[in-house]
């Protein structure tokens, strides 16, 4: 299973609680009202399997075209105004099996832009995960005939693709707003006042908002108004739905199976809890020593990095206390907190040590004597690659394994980049600054070293169970390919709405920008280091059938961590600090329905997959438990972890079908 620290924000945030912050402050970026500026679409990230269960499969042979009418608003001189365009979504046998094929078309120039297709591409993917087919086998195309951008036509997206795989007609009185996340749900968006008087003008008699967003920001009046109320005086009703199955029944009539929530708790098996339960102490031995090396540091040094380890040193109380409880996954969470915060504060005093001692040049020194994970990344990848993979479930967890390897080889790309940064330019670089550089090349380099452990800890743990036999590779790099496709075009809307919109708003450079991100938001750290990751893995390792894991466990990874950045800084309207900690959202009431239905959705996938269903998806569901009452950070960790439990489930129940 892939295993991450409990909470990325704390371990990112240990470099300037050192040194205080540095850099430029990052702002909240407004939620865009108007089509944000797009940005092309990168071609490899990492991305969890989208979140839906296979249903009835289309019948191979599907040939059909929908028509849905998007929901849009701009400003304009006079205000906002909202209105409609109309998308046709056709699905057709491919030409070409076994290669994802989509076209996008558009009847106005400029009438569409990236966000749009960024969005199609999602629909695709997810859409053919909850239909249960292999996107390969279909071509898939969309046209527009108006102007149109943004994710908020994502839900309305994937339900036109379902429609079309499915033969079925959506009703032409009825629209809807809201992007779509992996589990299925419908995220909130911005301007549904206007985009309900836009409906209301096309004829529309049902408007669907995402639950949550009855009360919403009317520009024109700059207050929140009652959305039911809105609509009724425009002669449009106006329901609040949460799912794309609750879109797809009130778009189609019809109904779009999935499985029940119902079911026990998901629970780790006596062989897994064991295992797992062996790793946390591994782990908790590995705090241990390294907080005894860090005793070992002169006082002045301890001094810079202490919060670092008072932090490790409650990861440590915390896990011994979860491991009391038999709260395992927990308890491992957060004796690998510890562990990593411990690490990183022992290497960052060492390094620190050598530049008090002999200047820039022996902290560099240093810093590459001591950095080893290069070599233990290979090793264990070799190990990866020679493990007997025979059920579903093994394949589950070497997926899982891939993803923390994709994210640690991108880390020690980052890292090494910021030493050799510092070594051309410490000359004009202040004594706080260069300190800050090299504490950020440390974690990051730490970072490395605990996501190569994961990956092992992955292996150990997760494999050898389940009984339906593996599929062939050709099979499943099918479908990684699609997934990687999702996973690129999520966060090419992540860098076009969010990293765009801070970048106009301190007038720095996107490039520039994207730096400043990556310093203050874990996810964005990680998941551009899983796309540098993948790059130079897939190098060694080849793009033939044996890459599979590689690019499904990369597209993983890159899938969810950038769904819940569009979450946190988009859909839920989320209140940062200046290091972009999250304090509190606007949307509240949308991130508490949310939550509900990630924890039903990721249950009832774990139940449907059955003895199939690999450790790591208790894992992360005991942790999305864990979270969900906690603060505001927690929820949305909790959120993460919830998603990665589905996404796994249902990327297993898709294998065990086909």
């Amino acid at each position: 299973m892939s295993i991450k620290p409990k909470s990325m924000v704390l371990l990112m945030l240990i470099a300037t609680l050192l040194l205080g912050a540095c850099g430029t402050p990052g702002a909240p970026a407004p939620t865009p009202t108007v089509a944000a500026t797009s940005v092309p679409v990168a071609a490899a990230t990492p991305s969890p399997a989208p979140t839906a269960v296979p249903v009835t499969p289309t019948p191979a042979k599907a040939n059909h075209t929908v028509q849905v009418d998007a929901l849009y608003y701009r400003t304009t001189n006079t205000g906002a105004e909202g209105g409609t365009s109309s998308i046709q979504v056709r699905v057709q046998p491919a030409a070409t099996p076994g290669q994802l094929r989509v076209g996008f078309f558009q009847e106005e120039v400029e009438g569409t832009g990236q966000q749009w297709q960024s969005s199609g591409w999602i629909a695709v993917l997810l859409g053919s995960m909850l239909n249960g087919v292999n996107p390969t086998d279909y071509e898939f195309s969309f046209s527009s005939g108006g102007w149109i951008d943004g994710p908020s036509a994502g839900g309305l997206m994937t339900v036109g693709v379902l429609a079309a795989l499915r033969g079925a007609d959506v009703r032409d009185d009825v629209s809807m707003t809201g992007t779509i996340n992996p589990d299925g749900t419908i995220g909130p968006v911005g301007g549904i006042p206007h985009k309900i008087d836009g409906a209301a003008k096309a004829g529309k008699k049902l408007v669907l908002v995402p639950i949550g967003q009855r009360y919403d920001f009317d520009v024109n009046q700059e207050k929140l108004v009652d959305l039911v109320e809105v609509g009724k005086k425009l002669g449009v009703e106006v329901r609040e739905i949460s799912t794309v199955f609750d879109a797809y029944e009130a778009l189609t009539g019809e109904t779009l199976p999935q499985p029940s929530a119902g079911g026990s708790t998901p629970q780790l098996s006596s062989r897994a809890f064991d295992r797992m339960r062996a790793k946390t102490l591994e782990w908790i031995s590995r705090y241990q020593k390294s907080r005894n090396e860090f005793n070992a540091l002169p006082g002045e040094v301890q001094d810079l990095v202490a919060d670092s380890m008072v932090y490790a040193d409650e990861q440590a109380k915390n896990a011994d206390a979860a491991l009391k409880q038999g709260l395992v996954a927990v308890a491992y969470a957060d004796a690998s907190d510890a562990a990593t915060s411990a690490q990183t504060a022992n290497i960052m005093g060492q390094i620190f040590q050598s530049y008090l001692i002999g200047g820039i040049e022996e902290a560099i020194d240093h810093y590459q004597a001591t950095n080893s994970v290069q070599t233990e990344l290979k090793a264990v990848v070799a190990s990866l690659q020679a493990e007997d993979i025979r059920t579903v479930s093994d394949v589950l967890t070497q997926f899982d394994a891939y993803s923390n390897i994709g994210i640690a080889e991108g880390l020690i790309m980052v890292a090494d980049g910021q030493i050799s940064a510092l070594a051309k330019n410490f000359e004009s670089l202040t004594e706080d600054e260069i300190f800050e550089k090299l504490a950020t090349a440390a974690l990051e380099y730490a970072l490395a070293s605990v996501n190569v452990q994961y990956a092992r800890d992955a292996v150990d743990v997760g494999l050898g169970f389940g009984t339906a036999a593996a599929p062939q590779p050709e099979k499943i790099l099918q479908i990684a390919e699609a997934l990687r496709r999702a996973a690129d075009s999520n966060i090419a809307l992540f860098d076009s709405i969010i990293v765009d919109a801070y970048a106009r708003q301190t007038g720095m450079h996107p490039d520039v920008l994207k730096n400043v991100m990556m310093d203050r938001e874990p996810a964005y750290l990680f998941a551009t280091a899983s796309r540098l990751g993948i790059n130079v893995l897939s190098q060694d390792i080849g793009d033939g059938p044996e890459s599979a894991a590689l690019v499904f466990g990369h597209s993983q990874s890159a899938y969810s961590l950038s769904s819940s950045l569009l979450a946190k800084h988009y859909s839920l309207g989320a209140q940062v600090d200046d290091e972009l900690n999250v304090i509190s959202f606007q949307r509240e009431k949308a991130l508490g329905e949310m939550l509900d239905y990630a924890d039903r959705r990721a249950r009832a996938l774990i139940n449907e997959l059955g003895e199939e269903a690999p450790p790591a998806t208790m894992y992360y569901y005991e942790l999305g438990r864990s979270l969900r009452q906690g603060s505001a950070q927690d929820q949305l960790d909790a959120l993460n972890y919830f998603w990665q439990a589905a996404i796994l489930a249902q990327a297993g129940v898709y294998l065990v079908g086909n």
